[in-house]
C-alpha cells in the first residue's frame, strides 16, 4: 500500500511537471504569435508611411522594399506589389498591395492591405469658365455665371459686366462684377496634353467639309459613315476653318482645326452621350456665337429625332419639335476662344488660352462635373486604403 501510494503521488507530479511544461510552450507560442502580428502590422503602418512620399512609386520597386528587419524580440519583412502589370511607377492610377509579414521564434503572421489612388476633379471643373491665360468680357457686354465663378489664372480683363463670382491672378480691369472677386487666386491645373489623344483613339473619323449644317449626329446614326456606340467622332480639317450650324449632335465631338478655326452659329444643340466624357474638344481656335433660344424643326426644315436618333427616348416623322439651343457638358479648347451672342452652355468651358466674351453669354454649371469628372480631367492626390482591404493572409 505504501509502495502503490508512493507511484500515484510520483505519477501525479510527473504529470503536474508535464502539464505545466506544456502550458509554458502554449503561452509562449501565444505570446509569439501576438509579437508576430504586431510586427506584421508595424510593417503594414511603415508601409503607409513610404507612400506619404510623393515620389515614393520610383523610390521603392515592385517587389520587397524591406526583408528579415528586427523589431524588439520579433522581425518583419514588407512587400509592395502593382497587382495590375507588376510596375509601379509606370502609373500613378494602378492600385498597390501591401504584404506585412512579422516573425517571432516559430511564429509567423502576415497581414495584407490594397491601397488605391485618391482621385479628385481638377479644380477648373468647379468653374463655369476657366482659361490658363486671359479673360477679356468687351465693353458694354455682359458674361453671366450661375453655380460657379469664371476664373482666369494670369489676367482677367473686364471692360463690360460678369453677373457672378470671379478669381484671377491679377486685374487688368475690373468693370463691375456682381458677384465676389477673388485676386490672386490659386492657379489651376490644366488638363493633361494626352488627354485629347486618348479620346481620339476611341473616335470615328468623319471626313471634313467646311460645313456642316441640318445634321443630326448620335451613337446610332452617323451621316457621313459608320456609327460610333459611344457617340465619340474626330474631324481634322487640314487647316482650314469649320463651321457649324442648326445640328444637333449627340455625343463627343473633336475637331483638329491647326490654323484653321472651328465656329458653331445660328442654332447648335450639344450635349454628351457618355456622362464622363467631353461634349466638345476642339485642339486649335474656336468661336461660338450661337443666336436664338432653340433649335426649331420647323426654321431649319428638318427632322431631328427621326426613329434613328431619338431625342430623350422620343422620335417621329414630323418637322414641328424645338430643342434647346444651347452646349451641355464640358468644353475643352486648346488655344483662343470667342463666345458672343446669346450663346448659353450648361457645363464648364476650359480654355489653354485667350477667351473673349462679347454680347451676353451665359454659363451656367453643371457640379455633376466635378461628382463624376469626365474621363482624364483628374489628378491623383496621393493613395488610400480600399475600404474591406485588410485581411490576414496565409501561405
Amino acid at each position: 500500500m505504501v509502495l502503490s501510494s508512493s507511484m500515484i503521488v510520483t505519477v501525479i507530479g510527473l504529470a503536474s511537471l508535464l502539464a505545466v511544461r506544456v502550458q509554458r510552450r502554449s503561452m509562449q507560442m501565444t505570446n509569439d504569435t501576438a509579437e508576430a502580428r504586431l510586427c506584421a502590422q508595424s510593417a503594414i503602418e511603415l508601409g503607409l508611411l513610404y507612400v506619404q512620399d510623393q515620389n515614393w512609386r520610383s523610390t521603392w520597386a515592385n517587389g520587397t522594399w524591406l526583408s528579415d528587419q528586427p523589431l524588439g524580440s520579433g522581425r518583419f519583412s514588407l512587400e509592395g506589389i502593382d497587382p495590375r502589370d507588376n510596375d509601379l511607377s509606370d502609373s500613378e492610377d494602378d492600385p498597390v498591395l501591401l504584404t506585412g509579414t512579422g516573425m517571432k521564434g516559430t511564429a509567423v503572421h502576415k497581414v495584407q492591405i490594397t491601397l488605391v489612388p485618391t482621385v479628385k476633379p481638377l479644380e477648373s471643373l468647379n468653374t463655369c469658365l476657366h482659361s490658363r491665360d486671359d479673360i477679356h468680357i468687351a465693353k458694354g457686354d455682359q458674361l453671366t455665371v450661375d453655380g460657379a465663378p469664371v476664373s482666369a489664372n494670369d489676367t482677367l480683363d473686364n471692360d463690360g459686366t460678369i453677373d457672378g463670382d470671379a478669381e484671377a491672378g491679377r486685374i487688368a480691369s475690373q468693370g463691375s462684377i456682381t458677384g465676389t472677386l477673388t485676386v490672386p487666386a490659386p492657379s489651376k491645373a490644366m488638363p493633361d496634353s494626352d488627354i485629347i489623344n486618348d479620346y481620339i483613339n476611341k473616335a470615328t473619323w468623319i471626313p471634313y467639309t467646311a460645313t456642316i449644317e441640318n445634321k443630326v449626329l448620335t451613337p446610332t446614326h452617323n451621316p457621313w459613315g459608320w456609327a460610333n456606340s459611344e457617340g465619340v467622332y474626330y474631324i481634322y480639317t487640314h487647316n482650314s476653318n469649320l463651321t457649324i450650324k442648326n445640328s444637333r449632335i449627340h455625343g463627343t465631338l473633336i475637331v483638329n482645326t491647326g490654323a484653321g478655326r472651328l465656329t458653331l452659329e445660328d442654332a447648335v444643340f450639344m450635349q454628351s452621350y457618355r456622362s464622363y466624357y467631353p461634349v466638345l474638344i476642339v485642339e486649335g481656335r474656336a468661336r461660338i456665337q450661337c443666336d436664338g433660344d432653340v433649335l426649331s424643326e420647323t426654321s431649319c426644315d428638318t427632322n431631328y429625332n427621326p426613329s434613328w436618333a431619338p431625342y430623350l427616348g422620343q422620335s417621329d416623322d414630323d418637322k414641328l419639335d424645338e430643342y434647346p439651343n444651347e452646349i451641355q457638358g464640358l468644353v475643352h479648347v486648346t488655344q483662343t476662344l470667342e463666345l458672343e451672342n446669346n450663346t448659353r452652355i450648361r457645363g464648364t468651358v476650359i480654355c489653354h488660352d485667350d477667351v473673349h466674351c462679347e454680347d451676353q453669354v451665359t454659363i451656367t454649371h453643371d457640379p455633376s462635373l466635378c461628382v463624376h469628372p469626365p474621363e482624364g480631367y483628374i489628378f491623383i492626390e496621393g493613395v488610400h486604403v480600399s475600404p474591406g482591404s485588410c485581411k490576414q493572409v496565409v501561405d
